[in-house]
């Protein structure tokens, strides 16, 4: 969607938005609940403003991705155009603030129907299947709550089933399937 500004807006599964009625003419603020990719329009005299329960982004125009469903472990932001192309992480649990250069483009491949895993958690992992799948999965070691994985998916062309064989071939884990249901166990 198109904000009043000219902002181009993709939203995530979830996620929610929401800005004041005069937005743009004195500021350019809104708050988000979810995911969202940004292609700003520019204007150094209103910054645009983001805001989420635990971190607030200030920019005068270019991409970035911002994400922070209320129960992820992490928020995060990577700013995909501008001076740098990096990435900051916020430990929710902690309140560290992790900035890295990365590879900042992938984290708005959702908006091109792709799941891409960074690092991330196993628990935001299942989060976001849970999401695009529409199912329920359940992580019965608090183990594997710090695992991280890497992978890239295509949300269309590949099953729940398909994406579960590959996390479980790294044998970090293991999985089985009742229904609509996945349950995820250490591998034994």
């Amino acid at each position: 969607l198109y904000l009043p500004d000219g902002t181009l807006v993709w939203l995530n599964a979830g996620s929610k938005m929401s800005y004041a009625q005069d937005f743009g003419i004195n500021e350019r603020a809104l708050n988000l609940t979810g995911e969202a990719y940004f292609e700003v329009t520019k204007n150094k005299h209103i910054p645009f403003k983001v805001h989420t329960d635990e971190l607030d982004v200030k920019v005068l125009g270019t991409k970035f991705n911002f994400r922070n469903y209320q129960d992820d472990l992490e928020a995060k932001v990577c700013l995909l155009e501008g001076k740098v192309a990096q990435q900051a992480l916020l430990d929710k649990k902690t309140g560290k603030l992790l900035i890295s250069s990365t590879k900042a483009a992938y984290s708005a491949e959702w908006t091109n129907d792709r799941l891409y895993f960074d690092e991330a958690l196993l628990p935001d992992i299942v989060k976001e299947l849970e999401r695009s799948y529409n199912i329920k999965i359940t992580i019965a070691d608090a183990a594997l709550n710090s695992v991280r994985f890497y992978g890239n998916f295509r949300r269309r062309e590949q099953s729940i089933r398909e994406i579960m064989d590959v996390l479980s071939s790294t044998d970090k884990m293991t999985y089985i399937i009742e229904g609509k249901n996945i349950v995820i166990t250490l591998p034994e």
